[in-house]
């Protein structure tokens, strides 16, 4: 089996070869570069290429563990060759350059997978003779290179903004993810279409679409259009343009058109329409532009009409400005509605405040090191934003409403809050903390929730919270080894805390008892 990779890039043949637990060498060549990679069951096990600075003498000769001298005489040897000669001769210990073959295959794979350009060819007859096994976490591999790979060379690997997304039930065990990409995983409970997804990612178009490319080749979602290089031709040609699809698509799940659709089609507002419509709002229907009897998919339709067309990452160029505050507050707001209104439990207690005029909305308690929390009545908030004149800010506003959230126990709200915060101000342990912890009131989700306390932890090393935080987490998985490991730390940290008493003797509980 062969092609080229325009057609077929090594991330893609990777990710197919893990999936299927295929054996054998795959060959490239990208214009002089020969590469080889070898697989067994899926795994990369060796890789080695003819690029000079990428052979195994240039690491033994940069750790200073061979001399020239030694190297010259085992000149224009394989490198596998020259491994088994430096063993043979007592020249340097196999166990001392194991991990520099490693390093090397690393380095080598993140060049290869960066080509767009040149031929491939696979045998799943030819093996490695060799003792030499490498060891690679194939996931995170494949998702820290879709993050360098060039936009526009993403766009070409969507035919279509059609294409249904969906999440695996056995996700990679990958610790590595970035707030993004976590918070669309979070965000992905069903089959939706690649469009939806784009829309609620909080990114742009085409930084989303890269996101969610490389958590498909990662093994982390599900694309309907499986990559299946290896067995049969792309079904579709992939030279068309991604934005152009997104813009120019009829709306998520719509085939029938509704009447409320319908008549908007032609006469969609303009921004300061928009915002200005939003924000006098006096309801959640008023903010959509729907009536109190809109069905869900009504609902769902004015909303994905509306993030295409104002999603606050669509005015980047009006970044840090009073109008893109502005953008980013409304979108909030109907994002918030949005979830409501195609919640049927949560519609119903909404509708059944509206139609009690005079309950209060609850108060929630401020946020850790925040003097005050922004408070908000309904849909009306003048001047929302105003003042987000920054990253840092925004990231603190959308960390303080998420957290206001989390307190009222309004889960999906706080993660689309925290997970802004956490993606605009990544070296915050505090906004990686809190993320966290929503993400483990799920158990979907839990995965992600480890991921995101043990940066906060790393962070913030001292801060008892994070570390109880990631103490129940490890409790409610049921790895109370780690769980008291952690709670250990955190009392060192903090002796009086009443609620890791709490855990441990809940985990004293747990030891008697087994």
């Amino acid at each position: 089996m062969n092609g080229q990779l325009s057609e077929q890039p090594l991330a893609e043949l990777i990710s197919e070869i893990f999936r299927k637990g295929l054996s054998g060498t795959l060959r490239l060549q990208h214009e002089s570069v020969r590469t080889i990679v070898y697989f067994d069951a899926g795994q990369i096990i060796y890789a080695a290429s003819n690029l000079r600075e990428l052979r195994l003498a240039e690491y033994l000769k940069k750790q200073r563990l061979v001399s020239e001298e030694h190297l010259s005489s085992f000149a224009k040897r394989s490198d596998l060759s020259l491994v088994a000669d430096l063993s043979a001769n007592g020249i340097v210990d196999r166990t001392v350059i194991e991990p520099l073959i490693t390093r090397q295959v690393i380095d080598l794979l993140r060049v290869a997978l960066l080509w767009t350009k040149g031929s491939w060819e696979f045998d799943d007859r030819s093996r490695l003779n060799d003792s030499v096994r490498v060891k690679l976490d194939t996931p995170g591999l494949l998702v820290q290179a879709a993050r360098k790979m060039p936009l526009d060379f993403v766009r070409s690997r969507f035919a279509t903004q059609d294409e249904s997304i969906s999440p695996v039930t056995d996700a990679p065990d990958y610790h590595g993810l970035l707030p993004g990409e976590g918070f669309i995983l979070s965000r992905l409970e069903s089959t939706v279409k690649l469009r939806e997804l784009i829309a609620i990612s909080g990114l742009r178009e085409l930084d989303a679409a890269r996101t969610i490319y490389g958590l498909a080749l990662g093994g982390f979602i599900e694309r309907e259009h499986a990559l299946n290089a290896l067995s049969v031709a792309k079904a579709e040609s992939s030279t068309g343009s991604l934005s152009a699809t997104l813009s120019d698509a009829s709306p998520a799940d719509d085939t029938r058109v509704s009447d409320l659709e319908r008549s908007r089609k032609g006469e969609l507002e303009d921004l300061d329409t928009f915002l200005a419509r939003v924000e006098a709002a006096g309801s959640y229907y008023d903010a959509l532009g729907v009536n109190n009897t809109a069905t869900p998919e009504e609902i769902k339709s004015c909303y994905y009409t509306m993030a295409r067309n104002y999603h606050p990452d669509r005015y980047h160029l009006q970044a840090k400005t009073p109008l893109h505050a502005r953008i980013e507050a409304a979108f909030a707001h109907i994002t918030q509605a949005y979830e409501i209104l195609t919640d049927s439990k949560r519609r119903s207690a909404y509708d059944a405040k509206l139609a009690a005029k005079g309950r209060a909305r609850q108060t929630a308690p401020p946020a850790p090191i925040s003097e005050q929390e922004p408070q908000r009545e309904g849909l009306k908030h003048e001047n929302a934003g105003v003042h987000a004149n920054s990253d840092l800010e925004r990231a603190a506003n959308s960390f303080n409403e998420g957290f206001a959230a989390l307190k009222r126990g309004q889960v999906k709200r706080a993660l689309t809050d925290l997970a802004v915060a956490a993606r605009l101000a990544p070296q915050d342990p505090r906004y990686r903390a809190y993320y966290g912890h929503a993400l483990a009131a799920e158990q979907r989700t839990r995965r992600l929730a480890e991921s995101e306390l043990l940066v906060a932890v790393k962070l913030d090393p001292a801060n008892a919270s994070y570390r109880l935080m990631l103490a129940e987490l490890y409790y409610d998985l049921g790895l109370f080894r780690r769980a008291e490991g952690e709670l250990d730390r955190a009392i060192s940290i903090d002796p009086n805390n009443a609620e890791a008493a709490t855990l441990m003797q809940r985990l004293e509980a747990v030891r008697t008892t087994r």
